[in-house]
């Protein structure tokens, strides 16, 4: 079908396109991560999709953030969690997403503050 119109369908497009499967609103995220079905009725890979995946932008929650931090191997407790929060706000104000090596900068600065506080 490509090759004929010389486009795929649009990034939205409910399904087939490329983003049926991101979530990046926090409300969403959250619903996802507690129960996948609750967003998403079908397996993606039902449809060619390879997985899921959570879109970490300006408009995403404090469970996504703290499960992909946990993802990249950095665990932040409550504290050190909502000072992650606002930082990676501040900072997914600025730019349009973050990528995963910025984010895991960003959690590591923020667990070496607190213990170094904590040591004091």
């Amino acid at each position: 079908m490509l090759s004929i119109i010389s486009f795929g369908p649009q990034p939205n497009k409910a399904i087939v396109g490329e983003n049926a499967f991101a979530h990046e609103a926090g409300i969403h995220q959250d619903g996802y991560l507690k129960e996948r079905t609750t967003y998403e009725i079908m397996e993606p890979l039902s449809v060619g999709v390879p997985e899921s995946r959570l879109v970490l932008g300006k408009h995403s929650g404090r469970h996504a953030l703290s499960q992909r931090c946990t993802d990249l191997g950095v665990t932040l407790d409550k504290a050190q969690l909502d000072v992650m929060y606002d930082r990676f706000t501040e900072a997914a104000d600025r730019k349009k997403g973050l990528r995963n090596d910025e984010i895991a900068s960003l959690a590591k600065d923020v667990v070496e503050q607190s213990k170094s506080a904590v040591a004091k």
